[in-house]
């Protein structure tokens, strides 16, 4: 039985992530550590979390902010 492939939406911009595509999985990445996660963590729960733990001082960020870093 193979994982779940889930697939990025855009809104999980909003906590900091874009995605990489490794061997046709989208994985989230995080846009100011540039740290990746697995695909199973692909879920608003958990990459709410992530933000929340690693960089408690960007949680009111924008999601216009995180899209400014993504493209730095």
């Amino acid at each position: 039985m193979s994982a779940k492939k889930r697939k990025f939406p855009e809104v999980y911009v909003k906590f900091g992530f874009t995605f990489i595509e490794k061997d046709e999985l989208q994985l989230p990445q995080y846009v100011i550590c540039m740290k990746v996660l697995c695909n199973d963590s692909m879920r608003p729960n958990r990459l709410e979390r992530h933000l929340r733990q690693q960089q408690p001082t960007l949680v009111l960020k924008t999601k216009d902010f995180f899209l400014l870093k993504q493209n730095h």
